[in-house]
């Protein structure tokens, strides 16, 4: 399967935009923030890497193309300024219906070739705990964990 990686058009990204501000605060808030403070951070986020709905500098979002079939969305960006060579997949998203047919690896594949094209000598990433599915793929391309954050809620004690 080949497959290849266009800018997004305005309509993806603003499809894109609203689902992943959504999806992002589901996932803070399965991770322990409120629902409030996981609304807050997503859409804060969003607001600093996309103001006006438009890609800050250093910001790089791609349709995910199959057959050109728009499959999904990668948002790569450059690496900060203390670790310019270390660039994020901040958002890689393969749509439902494509997904089970190995979309995803092809998009990770796709991801590694152009942030090295742009300059990446890394990439990394972070993942949910809750994504079994992600990790075991990101697992398989030879991503490895650099750092676990554990936590537990703690009841209050009955007085």
């Amino acid at each position: 399967m080949t497959g290849e990686l266009r800018p997004v058009s305005e309509a993806e990204l603003a499809a894109w935009l609203v689902s992943s501000v959504a999806d992002y605060t589901d996932d803070l808030e399965a991770a322990g923030l409120s629902r409030a403070a996981a609304e807050n951070k997503a859409t804060e986020a969003t607001r600093r890497e996309f103001p006006h709905g438009r890609p800050a500098s250093g910001q790089h979002v791609y349709s995910i193309r199959v057959a050109d079939e728009h499959v999904g969305v990668l948002w790569l960006s450059a690496g900060p300024a203390d670790d310019p060579t270390n660039w994020w997949i901040l958002d890689i998203v393969v749509f439902e219906r494509f997904r089970g047919r190995g979309h995803g690896r092809l998009a990770m594949l796709l991801a590694e070739s152009e942030a090295a094209r742009l300059g990446a000598a890394k990439l990394t990433l972070n993942v949910f705990a809750r994504n079994a599915v992600a990790q075991a793929l990101y697992a398989s391309l030879a991503y490895e964990p650099t750092k676990i954050v554990m936590e537990k809620t703690l009841v209050p004690p009955v007085s």
